[in-house]
């Protein structure tokens, strides 16, 4: 299979391992847009966001907090103006146990 640019590398990666979204300060501009775009279109794999949350209980998103799981394990959503972190609360549920 032959990549034709990092977009179309990142736009194969990031839907089905969005981790590196929680940390777009060492993105490039590409996959910042890709990260946008998988998160407001949830066409993303959740598992690995919830398997994250479950175990830290908090998603960072810019070393800022996105969501929590409260002490009854409910997801919590913090303020925020930043676009990943809103297009991530839209639609992220804390699924796995």
């Amino acid at each position: 299979m032959y990549i034709k640019d990092m977009t179309e590398a990142m736009q194969m990666i990031l839907p089905d391992k969005p981790t590196p979204c929680l940390q777009p300060q060492y993105l490039n501009k590409e996959a910042k847009a890709v990260c946008l775009q998988i998160f407001q279109k949830h066409t993303y794999n959740p598992k690995p966001l919830q398997k994250y949350l479950n175990s830290l209980r908090l998603i960072s998103i810019d070393n800022a907090p996105c969501v929590y799981l409260n002490s009854q394990d409910k997801l919590q959503a913090f303020k925020s103006n930043n676009a990943l972190c809103l297009a991530l609360q839209k639609h992220f549920t804390k699924g796995l146990k």
